[in-house]
């Protein structure tokens, strides 16, 4: 039996695609241990003289750690916030209600430029800019959103019935939405933690103008970049690379478990 080429052609595009995607990340790896100081092809031998000098200097490694505490936890204040939202957004009609959701997205509409600048009037007039704080605070700002979209959309598909039943099994309206809505929503919930995490991570503009002398990574790495070439960066992008692995890693073997008793259960 002959395969089908179009199932040839599309596995073949689909490896591009993959190696494209994942080649930087493999080169950026060769690159963290190699000893020249300007990477390049051929490389010119293997080291780890990177890694040292990374944890030696201390620079990046505490931006990492400033953005490790700060990327959790304006993840999970945000995608408190959006849930609560999305649920009055889906469950209540109110007065005012499109234009208070046009008012909690515009800062994704705003240029991060033109947010950064207000937002550093805003702190330093109450004496709160310079401070990881600050980051944290801007960061909800930034990313409950995307996080009240991803979220608004899963609740979207919740039948109101499944609500309306437990009213009428005798829950309370605050265990109707412990016992019924969040169940339902935690899907939306995990991605929306996931997205504003990441959004989070990768903030570089709101952060460089906050963030004073505690800079998180990306500004580190933009303060680094500027001064000379430092293939300590490398080193630190393939430390960032391997814990985003071995979180997922972690993710799953956690998720998977519960995904297939729930099935399981189900049927």
């Amino acid at each position: 039996m002959r395969a089908n080429p179009w199932i040839i052609l599309g596995r073949f595009w689909l490896g591009i695609a993959y190696a494209f995607m994942f080649l930087p990340l493999v080169v950026l790896v060769l690159f963290s241990l190699q000893k020249n100081r300007f990477p390049g092809f051929p490389l010119q031998g293997w080291t780890v003289q990177w890694y040292d000098k990374l944890f030696t200097d201390g620079t990046l490694l505490n931006a990492l750690g400033n953005t490790l505490i700060v990327s959790p936890a304006a993840a999970t204040v945000a995608t408190l916030i959006a849930f609560f939202a999305a649920y009055a957004f889906n469950r209540f009609t109110f007065r005012g209600k499109t234009a208070f959701l046009a008012l909690v997205t515009l800062p994704i509409i705003i240029p991060p430029l033109i947010l950064g600048v207000g937002f550093l009037g805003l702190l330093a007039r109450i004496h709160l800019s310079g401070t990881l704080f600050s980051v944290f605070l801007t960061h909800v700002v930034l990313i409950t959103a995307p996080a009240l979209a991803i979220i608004q959309l899963r609740l979207a598909q919740m039948p109101s019935a499944l609500e309306e039943a437990a009213w009428d099994l005798g829950a309370t309206e605050w265990q109707a939405v412990t016992k019924v809505v969040l169940p339902f929503a935690l899907p939306g919930i995990f991605g929306a933690w996931l997205l504003a995490f990441t959004f989070s991570f990768d903030e570089f503009i709101i952060a460089w103008f906050v963030s004073g002398f505690q800079p998180t990574l990306p500004v580190a790495i933009y303060s680094v970049l500027v001064a000379s070439i430092d293939p300590s960066l490398n080193a630190i992008g393939t430390i960032v690379f391997s814990i985003s692995c071995l979180v997922l890693i972690g993710l799953e073997l956690v998720l998977l478990p519960l995904l297939l008793g729930r099935n399981e259960t189900d049927s």
